[in-house]
C-alpha cells in the first residue's frame, strides 16, 4: 500500500516537472505571438498621415509578412543542431537573439529597419517552431502529451493578446524594451530544464538519457520506458545517415507528410494569418459600433480562454481529430459570415448598419473554432508523426511550408483586398478553403490520443490495420 502511494506520488511529481518543462520551453514562443500580432495595433499607426516613421500601405505589408519570409532560415539552422547540440540548445539559443532585436526595434526609425529586425526573430520562430515540438513531444507521457504540445499555441496566443494590449496605449519604443523582457525570462527558466533523452540515447549516452527520463518522470523505475525508447531510437534509426530524400521514399513519412500538408494548407486557407495581421484594419473597415482596439482585445481574449479551455480539459479527453473536425467546419461558416458582411456592406445591398454586431461576432467565433483545432493540429502533428532519423528535417521543411503558405494568404489577402476595393473577396476564398480542407480532414486525419510515439509509428507503418487493429481515422492511399 505504501509503496504504491509512493509510485503514485512519484508518477505525480514526474508529471508535474513535465509540465513545469514544456511551459519553461513554451515562454518563448510568446515572442513569437508578439512579432506576428505586432503589426496590428501597429501598422495602422505607421501608416497614418501622422506617423513618425513614414510607411506605406505596401511597406506595411511586407513589414507583416517579414517575420514569415525569415522563418525558414530559422528551421534550416534548428534542425542542423537539434541533431548536433540537443533540442533544449537549439531553443535556447534564440533567446539573446530575440532580445537583441526587441531592444533594436525600440530605436528604430525606420519601417525596413523595423522589417528587418521582424525578419530576424522570423528566424528565430522558425527555430523554435522545428526544435520545440520536438522537445516537447519527445518528454511527455502519451496521457497528457495532447495538452503539453498544445502549450505552444497558448503561449503564442498570449503573446499577440499581450502585444495588441500594450500597443494600445505604448509607443514603439516603450512596448519593445517590455516585449525584451520574455526572451530573457525563458532563458533563465529554461535553462535548467533536462534535455529529451530520446536525444540523449540517438547520441548514445543511456546515462544521461536515463537522468533526464527519472527527472522528467519523478520516479527512478524507468528500467521498461528507458528499454522502450532505446529500441524505438534503434528502430527509427535503421539507416545511419538517413537522407532528405527519406521523408518521401518511406512509405509511413509520406503518410506523415500528407497528413501535415492537409492540416497545415487548412490552417493557412481557413485565413488565419491575414485576420492576425490586420485584426484591427478589418474590425475599422467592418464599420461597426464597437471601438476597433478593444475589439482586437476582446477577439485575442477569447481566443486564449478558448484554447485553454480545449487544452486543459478537453483534447486529452476526447483527442484531436474530432476537435479538427469540428473546428475545420465552424471557420468555414464564420469566415463565410464575416465576408457575407463585407458583401452587403460594399455593395450597398441593405441596412448594414443593422448588422454592426455580425464582425466581431464571426471573428470571435472564428477565433474559437480555430482554436479547439486547427490552432496547434500542424503542431501536434509535427511533434508526433515522425520517428526520430528524420524528425529534425520534417519540422524544418515543415516549417518553411508552413510560413511560405502564410506569406501567400497574407500577400494575397492584400493583394485583392486592394483589387476589388473589398474584403468580401479574399473571405470568400477562405471559406471556400476551409470547406475543401474539412473534406481531407474527415478522410486523412488519424486520432493520437493515448498512443506512445513508438505506436504512432507503427500505426503508420500499418502493422495495426495488418493485426486487425482499430481503423479508425484511416489514413486511405498515401
Amino acid at each position: 500500500m505504501v509503496t504504491a502511494l509512493k509510485k503514485r506520488l512519484f508518477y505525480n511529481k514526474g508529471n508535474l516537472f513535465q509540465y513545469i518543462a514544456s511551459i519553461a520551453g513554451a515562454f518563448s514562443v510568446m515572442s513569437s505571438g508578439i512579432n506576428l500580432g505586432w503589426t496590428s495595433p501597429y501598422i495602422p499607426k505607421l501608416t497614418s498621415n501622422s506617423s513618425a516613421i513614414p510607411t506605406t500601405s505596401d511597406e506595411g505589408s511586407w513589414c507583416a509578412v517579414a517575420p514569415l519570409l525569415g522563418s525558414p532560415f530559422g528551421a534550416v539552422l534548428a534542425a542542423i543542431l537539434a541533431d548536433k547540440i540537443g533540442r533544449k540548445n537549439t531553443t535556447l539559443l534564440m533567446a539573446p537573439l530575440v532580445f537583441v532585436c526587441c531592444i533594436c526595434i525600440a530605436f528604430a526609425n525606420s519601417i525596413w529597419y523595423i522589417t528587418g529586425l521582424r525578419f530576424v526573430i522570423g528566424g528565430a520562430e522558425g527555430a523554435l517552431y522545428t526544435a520545440l515540438p520536438m522537445y516537447i513531444g519527445e518528454i511527455s507521457d502519451p496521457r497528457i502529451r495532447g495538452f503539453l504540445t498544445a502549450t505552444i499555441a497558448i503561449f503564442a496566443i498570449t503573446g499577440t493578446l499581450f502585444i495588441n494590449v500594450i500597443g494600445s496605449v505604448m509607443d514603439i519604443f516603450t512596448s519593445s524594451l517590455i516585449c525584451a523582457a520574455i526572451p530573457f525570462i525563458h532563458f533563465i527558466f529554461f535553462i535548467l530544464m533536462p534535455e529529451s533523452p530520446y536525444y540523449y540515447i540517438k547520441k548514445h549516452n543511456h546515462k544521461e538519457a536515463r537522468k533526464s527520463l527519472e527527472i522528467l518522470r519523478g520516479t527512478s523505475d524507468v528500467d521498461d520506458e528507458m528499454d522502450s525508447l532505446c529500441k524505438a531510437v534503434v528502430r527509427q534509426e535503421r539507416s545511419d545517415k538517413p537522407g532528405f530524400f527519406d521523408l518521401f521514399t518511406v512509405r509511413s513519412n509520406r503518410k506523415a507528410c500528407f497528413i501535415f500538408l492537409i492540416l497545415c494548407l487548412t490552417n493557412k486557407f481557413s485565413g488565419k494569418n491575414p485576420c492576425l495581421f490586420y485584426t484591427e484594419m478589418i474590425f475599422r473597415e467592418a464599420g461597426t459600433s464597437i471601438d476597433a482596439t478593444l475589439s482586437v482585445i476582446i477577439y485575442c481574449s477569447v481566443e486564449l480562454i478558448a484554447v485553454a479551455i480545449t487544452t486543459i480539459f478537453v483534447v486529452d479527453r476526447f483527442g484531436k481529430r474530432w476537435l479538427m473536425i469540428t473546428s475545420t467546419a465552424g471557420c468555414a461558416i464564420s469566415v463565410f459570415m464575416l465576408a457575407l458582411h463585407f458583401y452587403i456592406k460594399d455593395f450597398n445591398l441593405g441596412n448594414f448598419e443593422s448588422l454592426d454586431w455580425l464582425p466581431i461576432t464571426a471573428l470571435v467565433s472564428y477565433n474559437i473554432l480555430f482554436s479547439i483545432g486547427l490552432s496547434f493540429g500542424p503542431v501536434t502533428v509535427l511533434s508526433e508523426l515522425f520517428p526520430i532519423s528524420v524528425k529534425a528535417k520534417a519540422l524544418c521543411i515543415a516549417d518553411s511550408f508552413s510560413v511560405m503558405m502564410g506569406t501567400i494568404v497574407s500577400k494575397f489577402f492584400q493583394i485583392t483586398m486592394d483589387e476589388f476595393g473589398t474584403m468580401s473577396v479574399p473571405f470568400f476564398c477562405f471559406s471556400m478553403c476551409s470547406l475543401v480542407g474539412l473534406v481531407f480532414v474527415v478522410k486523412y486525419v488519424p486520432e493520437t490520443k493515448g498512443k506512445t510515439l513508438e505506436e504512432i509509428q507503427q500505426f503508420l507503418i500499418g502493422k495495426e490495420q495488418e493485426a486487425g487493429g482499430n481503423k479508425e481515422g484511416n489514413f486511405g492511399p498515401v
